[in-house]
């Protein structure tokens, strides 16, 4: 696979020059060199399919009613029809990873709720010594279009990411927000999993955040100098 970097604005970011090419959030919302690292490849999709499959079976999400909607913002294909890998913030930034957020904006209807976030990612497994990684915190914000807060949760990966198999999909229910317009879900998974992205058709709702500013999520090929946006697997369901 050809290496890639991460353009050239978010590397601005992580040396605390996050102003080019940035888009910006109100104050409130969001904040706190190793060699960048590629995305990690996950190539057994039929694994990936039936893991997520199962995980739905077992989810809240299996139990929300008939009327719930579900917002997307990447292509709505299967997994294994996807261009599907995983990004740890840490592994490409190194420690400064530990402050980059994965978000993606949503829309909702009119007089609509908020009632949980579907996240596809993986807390890794180690073949050799037949362990899973260590807990660690990952923290997800949901803020509302001026930045305020709506909600947030801290815990800890392995709680809903832990598989010997591959990437799952977890269901994260949360109190009935209503939200109005835009508003955007955050990820920090702040080294201690894999995030789920779909490498291409790329719907332009997914970003980066770091100090409270955000730019578009996007990988630069070296040889080639192409930029390659991406989608975040992070939905929304409501009603």
């Amino acid at each position: 696979m050809r290496k890639i970097i991460l353009i050239a604005a978010l590397i601005c970011c992580m040396t605390l020059c996050f102003n080019v090419l940035a888009i910006s959030l109100p104050e409130k919302a969001g904040s706190q060199q190793k060699e960048p690292a590629t995305p990690m490849s996950f190539s057994a999709q039929d694994t990936i399919e039936k893991t997520i499959e199962q995980t739905k079976a077992a989810s809240p999400a299996s139990n929300t009613k008939k009327t719930a909607l579900m917002l997307r913002q990447d292509s709505g294909k299967n997994f294994s029809e996807m261009n599907f890998k995983l990004f740890n913030s840490v592994n490409f930034f190194g420690l400064a990873g530990l402050g980059v957020g994965e978000v993606v904006r949503f829309n909702a209807p009119k007089t609509w709720k908020l009632k949980g976030v579907q996240i596809v990612g993986w807390s890794g497994f180690n073949n050799s010594t037949k362990q899973i990684p260590p807990d660690k915190m990952f923290l997800i914000e949901i803020r509302d279009s001026n930045g305020e807060l709506l909600y947030r949760l801290n815990d800890m990966q392995n709680m809903y990411f832990a598989s010997t198999k591959g990437p799952i999909v977890h269901y994260f229910d949360i109190p009935a927000l209503p939200v109005n317009g835009d508003f955007f879900v955050t990820f920090y998974d702040r080294g201690s999993m894999g995030l789920g992205m779909e490498m291409n058709n790329a719907s332009g709702n997914s970003y980066f955040i770091a100090n409270g500013k955000m730019i578009p999520a996007g990988f630069t090929d070296q040889k080639t100098n192409e930029t390659q946006n991406v989608n975040w697997l992070i939905r929304a369901m409501g009603e």
